[in-house]
């Protein structure tokens, strides 16, 4: 595991982008703001009323999918994944919902705090839990598995 002084305590945009595959429209993770290595993540997303995903969910009233919230939830993991264990470098990531649970929904401004902690890690794989949350109101919760494969092994 890397030295604690290597690793930085909050992430931008641009450094988010260097760890995670994912892209526009996909990318869901705007800033990280606490890295506990071993510990804990916690990552920010601001939703707009420009996201993509507004335009059919749904055209009267903008709720936010699940599905993003959930995307959101596994990119956090993903940086957690890669804090904890940065020699991973060419590889996907595949998630497993265990036990997710969405409590109250999201709107176009609001602002996701997205938790992450580990129940169990190995080298490459890991069962999390997750919390997100708008304010003091709790949005999703629950388990969720991420497995690291090396992309020349799919």
């Amino acid at each position: 595991m890397p030295s604690i002084l290597t690793i930085p305590a909050q992430l931008d945009f641009e450094q988010i982008k260097a760890i995670i595959p994912q892209r526009f429209p996909f990318l869901m993770l705007d800033r990280v703001i606490e890295i506990e290595p071993g510990i804990r993540v916690v990552g920010l997303k601001n939703l707009t009323g420009n996201e993509l995903f507004y335009q059919g969910h749904f055209p009267k009233k903008a709720v936010t999918p699940g599905a993003m919230i959930t995307e959101a939830i596994a990119q956090t993991g993903i940086v957690f994944f890669h804090v904890t264990q940065p020699d991973l470098s060419d590889v996907t990531y595949l998630m497993g919902s265990l036990k997710m649970r969405f409590i109250s929904p999201a709107w176009p401004g609001d602002q996701l705090r997205i938790e992450v902690s580990p129940i169990r890690l190995t080298s490459s794989a890991g069962i999390f839990h997750a919390e997100v949350s708008v304010g003091d109101r709790t949005i999703a919760r629950g388990d969720f598995g991420l497995v690291a494969k090396e992309n020349h092994a799919l």
